[in-house]
């Protein structure tokens, strides 16, 4: 396949996302239109956002895997990925043992936006890991593959600080 027939290929696939998150849209929008009025307009808003934006993700996993099929060949862009997701996962795992080490992080811009970045590494634990494992299944190097492992291995170690955080018991004062 040529090189054109790839980028359509792949932007064709985006599109299909694109058309079934606003298929899903409207469906919501019609499926609320028949409920019973209620003020919470803003609810209703935050849910035809969430099935539209839920749809086009899950149709959009499609274009992007072959995406990264067809650009399995380019050893520095993996490289990069690889090097991008070891510094991501690190950083990450920081922003989590941070509360650790720093107890008066809000006064901090920074410490604070740092703060953000763990509660984003521990809730999206799942998603990152298997983001980095799509990633080191597609990587054509050994030693990508290697750095990707890696940042698997540290998403997994913050995933037991998430367990610990959220299902170890609490002292009650």
């Amino acid at each position: 396949m040529s090189r054109w027939g790839k980028i359509a290929l792949v932007c064709a696939g985006y599109l299909l996302a694109l058309v079934a998150g606003s298929v899903a849209s409207c469906m919501y929008n019609a499926r609320m239109a028949a409920m019973p009025y209620d003020t919470s307009g803003g609810m209703y808003a935050a849910g035809d956002l969430m099935s539209g934006l839920g749809a086009f993700l899950v149709v959009a996993m499609v274009p992007t895997a072959v995406a990264l099929w067809f650009l399995r060949h380019n050893r520095k862009l993996w490289q990069a990925i690889a090097i991008a997701s070891l510094a991501f996962a690190g950083a990450g795992l920081l922003a989590v043992l941070m509360p650790l080490a720093a107890h008066d992080s809000y006064r901090s811009p920074a410490l604070t936006m740092f703060g953000w970045l763990g509660l984003v590494q521990l809730l999206g634990v799942p998603l990152w890991t298997l983001a980095f494992a799509a990633f080191a299944f597609f990587a054509p190097t050994p030693q990508s593959r290697r750095l990707l492992v890696t940042a698997i291995g540290i998403e997994l170690v913050i995933g037991a600080c998430a367990a610990y955080h959220w299902f170890a018991p609490s002292p009650v004062f």
